[in-house]
Order: structure tokens, then C-alpha cells, then sequence
């Protein structure tokens, strides 16, 4: 039995995004299932909680006081599970959100020599897109969230905060390697690898593009970071790249910052959730995450 009504959760989810298919993508459900838990809630409370229409959902008077008794109620609920993690015998369970940048080489290296001075600590790490990382983090999911975002988020506390750049990435034989920085309209007639423009990282890069007047195609499209380095390898193309996302050892690559005003716009956080003390475990685990994270931003 779950110790917090899952519909909890979905209610805030809507209340935070104003749609109900929103909610659900960010929750990785059916919009469906959000929908019939919220009525249900109504019925059972005698009262809508939001208003519906065409282009979303507003919160009722009633919306916005169950919204705040439900942050308190998963607030709660994550912290008599901290306290029992702490006193059993298997040690802390810390549970983290990321997106895939930090994934390749940040965190798994944290983590690891984290675990060699606390050897009782275990781990479970959720990858996720940027946007559904400080969702999990606002619903009590994760202790702590790594994320890239594009601006500030009051429903999370920010434990750490630096700027985000892009780098673009080439073979060490590639002219462009010994510049110091690159400029994105040098990109455009070469073969491009790009994330999805789901990502931040494209964000940035699209409004860099509208702003100095220029379109770049990719010729190859793709979330992984790994795969993305694995293809400039062998097919000679240009990634576009955050600096946190690369690895330590670039195996024949050399990354070069890109120029832009517009790419200052981005910061990577690390995030806990509003309200909540964190237990030792979990703030022992942050420190050392952001004292990695100032090292890459050195």
C-alpha cells in the first residue's frame, strides 16, 4: 500500500503545467489515467478542483488549497521513508533524477567514489528528459534532480546553480580544432550532429540560429551522447554538445567552445524538493555533486 495516494501526485502535476496531457508526459502515463484520478478526487471531495478548457486546466479556489495540502502530504510521506531508510540495516536508498548529459561521466564517477567512503549507500538513478526531472524532484520522487533548464523554477529549491555552455565537438585532425571558439553560422555548411529539439541544448541552438539569421540541418539527430561522439568519430561530422555531457577522455576529439550570447542562457541545477530536509545521507551525497560540478565549470 502506497503511503501517498498516487493521485496526489497527478493533481499536482496538472495544478503545475495547467494541462492534463501535459501532466501525463511529464508523468509518463496515459492522459486517461490522470484525468480519472482527478475526477475521482472531485467527486470525492464534492468540488472541482480545476476549471477546464479548451486550451488547458485553472485551478479552482479548491485547486489551489488541495494543491498545497498535497504538497505536504508527498513532503511528508518522503520523509518518514528517510527516516526509515536511515535506521534499517541495508543503509540509505538515495534516489536520483538526471537528464542525459551529466549520465556519461559526472554522476557515475560521484557516485562511485561516494560509495567507496560510505560503503552502506545505494543508489537509484532515473534518466528522464529535463523538464520531467524537476517534476519527479517537485513530486517527491527523487531526493535530488540534475537538470539542465532554461529558467528559474520556484517550485524547487536549487541547491547549485552554474552556467550550462555548448561546445562544439570535431576530430582532432579537423581545422576547426585548434580555434579557440566557433561561431554557429560556421556550422551551417557542415555535416551537423544535433539532440532532438526536445532538449535544451537544441533550444539553445535554435534561438542562436533565429537570432543571427541562419538554419542548420543535421544530418544525423540523436538524444545519446555517446552515440552523438561515436558517429563524429567515424563520419567526421560537428557535434554541438554541453561541456558537462562530454567525458573526461575524448578519444581523438577535441571540444571548442561556441560563441553566443544567446547559449549563456542555460544552467545546469541541482535540485531537491521544496520544503523537504534532506536526510544526512542525501546532503552528503549533494555536497560531493556540487563539488564536482564547480570543477567542471573551472
Amino acid at each position: 500500500m502506497p503511503l501517498v495516494d498516487p493521485a496526489l501526485t497527478y493533481v499536482l502535476a496538472v495544478y503545475t503545467t495547467g494541462s492534463i496531457n501535459e501532466a501525463a508526459r511529464r508523468l509518463y502515463v496515459a492522459g486517461s489515467a490522470v484525468s480519472r484520478q482527478v475526477t475521482r478526487l472531485e467527486r470525492e471531495l464534492g468540488t472541482p478542483l480545476f476549471e477546464r478548457h479548451a486550451t488547458g486546466v485553472v485551478p479552482t479556489a479548491a485547486g489551489h488549497t488541495f494543491a498545497e495540502y498535497a504538497r505536504r502530504a508527498v513532503a511528508d510521506a518522503g520523509a518518514l521513508l528517510d527516516d526509515v531508510r536511515e535506521h534499517r540495516d541495508a543503509g540509505p536508498l538515495i534516489t536520483l533524477a538526471s537528464c542525459d548529459g551529466p549520465l556519461h561521466d559526472l554522476l557515475p564517477r560521484v557516485l562511485a567514489a561516494h560509495r567507496s567512503s560510505c560503503p552502506d549507500v545505494r543508489f537509484v538513478l532515473t534518466v528522464a528528459a529535463p523538464a520531467a526531472v524537476t517534476q519527479l524532484v517537485r513530486a517527491g520522487a527523487a531526493d535530488l534532480g540534475l537538470t539542465f533548464t532554461l529558467g528559474a523554477d520556484p517550485e524547487v529549491r536549487v541547491l547549485h546553480t552554474q552556467p550550462a555552455p555548448l561546445t562544439v565537438v570535431v576530430r582532432s585532425t579537423s581545422p576547426l580544432a585548434a580555434r579557440t571558439t566557433i561561431a554557429l553560422t560556421e556550422l551551417r555548411d557542415l555535416p551537423l550532429a544535433l539532440p532532438s529539439a526536445a532538449t535544451t541544448n537544441r533550444a539553445l541552438v535554435d534561438l542562436a540560429c533565429a537570432a543571427a539569421g541562419c538554419v542548420l540541418e543535421p544530418v544525423f539527430t540523436c538524444d545519446v551522447t555517446d552515440a552523438v561522439l561515436g558517429f563524429v568519430r567515424e563520419a567526421g561530422a560537428v557535434a554541438v554538445l554541453g561541456r558537462v555531457s562530454l567525458p573526461r577522455q575524448l578519444d581523438g576529439l577535441v571540444a571548442v567552445p561556441l560563441e553566443g550570447a544567446e547559449l549563456a542562457r542555460r544552467t545546469l541545477q541541482l535540485q531537491a524538493q521544496v520544503g523537504r530536509q534532506l536526510p544526512a545521507a542525501v546532503t552528503r551525497v549533494a555536497e560531493d555533486l556540487v563539488a564536482a560540478l564547480r570543477l567542471t565549470a573551472s
